[in-house]
């Protein structure tokens, strides 16, 4: 049994998303789950772990489907920031360890491995052209959204739920 116990948050860091997805997990239907975390000085105030809602036919298709889904919220929290006379300038840096997605987004090129990808989810390439958000390449060890879309061993569920800044009050770490 898992004992959730009482959580609190200790973060700090700058304005920056994570986002990552797997490819036809779901036993029941094929389709793929996107995860994305959002933190903003001094820690997470937005997560997200979802089934996305078609199927997808590969994984480049799954990935960038993750992106279109996290620069959308990304450009939403930027006029919500702004709103609140918060003006963000620069780019909403958004890390992702699958490299094939980033050059898809900055590269508007037909592939043939994008033919398929509907156009409704080349609104990444809209958010990197326009400046609203920099999609950049973390490496899969650094992929703190891994915990939003994969079943983990406990170890790395500890160390991927330390590195959102989430902390058991008790110092005694278990799943």
């Amino acid at each position: 049994m898992v004992d959730f116990g009482i959580w609190y948050y200790k973060g700090d860091g700058k304005f920056e998303g994570y986002v990552d997805s797997d490819w036809a997990n779901s036993i029941d239907d094929s389709k793929s789950t996107t995860g994305f975390v959002f933190s903003l000085g001094n820690g997470v105030f937005t997560w997200n772990s979802k089934k996305q809602g078609v199927v997808a036919q590969s994984s480049a298709k799954a990935e960038y489907i993750a992106a279109t889904t996290v620069s959308n919220q990304a450009i939403w929290i930027r006029k919500v920031l702004t709103d609140l006379n918060h003006v963000q300038e620069e780019s909403i840096v958004v890390w992702y360890d699958n490299k094939l997605t980033i050059v898809i987004a900055k590269i508007p090129i037909q592939h043939g491995r994008t033919k398929h990808i509907n156009a409704k989810f080349h609104a990444v390439r809209d958010a990197e052209k326009n400046g609203d958000v920099q999609l950049m390449h973390c490496s899969s060890e650094e992929q703190i959204t891994d915990i939003l879309t994969k079943a983990l061993p406990c170890a790395k569920f500890n160390v991927l739920r330390s590195k959102l800044g989430m902390f058991k009050k008790s110092f005694k770490e278990e799943c």
